[in-house]
């Protein structure tokens, strides 16, 4: 039943998720969410492929250098600077402005999500990628990964400080997808991030309320969308006039058809 998925799951619940693979999220108004967690050895892919990102970009900014300096001692100078700003700022420009990716984690379908789930801001992003300086490349990345080890949510000391942890977004069946071409829900999607972190409880409850949105009355989809359109409300400041029914269905279009 679709107020069976919409309903919080309780703490004692006997259904366990497997370790070290997922993590449970539950919001005051006690709704689940739930992320998958990105391991060590996935997240050491999608770093090598930044690595390899950065380093042409590292080769060009030298070369360019260079070539503006005419050869010249201020060129070294010069280069050092770019490397210096790639080396750090890479990561921190593509994770605050790409919602949490680099090329890298996006080629591997991974994303970096604060450790409630939510997006994270350009101060999160920024403090993550300058401990790299502590555990990363000048100790061989062994704190790193002792650290990813050693924690529940497969966290670095980055992670840790900037209150982040990574997941591997899960791609959305588009078979049988279902669209709601309601004026309401049109008007509440300008108000929703571009890409929003849904983990398979949430994907699931979306999907089945919008099949089964059409068998109940308004005043019965109120009720059962109300359960999961609370805490969406209050976390992206939606309008309060706005529907729970709406609020659900604009996450179900921005969630599975990226509108």
């Amino acid at each position: 039943m679709a107020t069976d998925i919409l309903t919080a799951t309780p703490p004692n619940e006997s259904r366990r998720e497997p370790l070290d693979t997922s993590v449970r999220l539950v919001t005051p108004e006690r709704i689940t969410f739930e992320y998958p967690l990105a391991g060590p050895f996935r997240r050491a892919f999608a770093y090598m492929i930044d690595i390899i990102l950065m380093a042409l970009m590292m080769v060009g900014g030298s070369i360019l250098a260079m070539m503006l300096s005419l050869g010249s001692g201020a060129g070294l100078g010069l280069m050092f600077v770019v490397i210096f700003a790639l080396m750090f700022g890479y990561g921190a420009f593509f994770e605050g402005v790409f919602n949490g990716q680099t090329p890298g984690k996006r080629a591997l379908g991974l994303r970096v999500v604060s450790d409630q789930g939510v997006p994270i801001n350009g101060m999160q992003a920024v403090l993550r990628n300058l401990l790299w300086g502590f555990d990363g490349f000048p100790l061989g990345y062994i704190p790193a990964i002792a650290c990813m080890l050693m924690t529940r949510k497969f966290q670095r000391l980055g992670d840790l400080a900037a209150g982040t942890m990574v997941m591997v977004e899960s791609t959305p069946s588009r078979g049988t997808l279902s669209r709601v071409d309601e004026p309401e829900v049109k008007t509440i999607l300008p108000w929703l991030p571009v890409h929003i972190p849904a983990g398979p409880e949430m994907t699931r409850a979306l999907a089945d309320y919008v099949r089964n949105r059409s068998r109940f009355g308004k005043a019965r989809r109120e009720e059962m969308a109300g359960h999961l359109a609370r805490p969406l409300r209050v976390r992206y400041d939606l309008p309060a006039a706005a529907s729970a029914d709406a609020i659900v269905c604009a996450f179900y279009h921005r969630v599975f058809l990226g509108e």
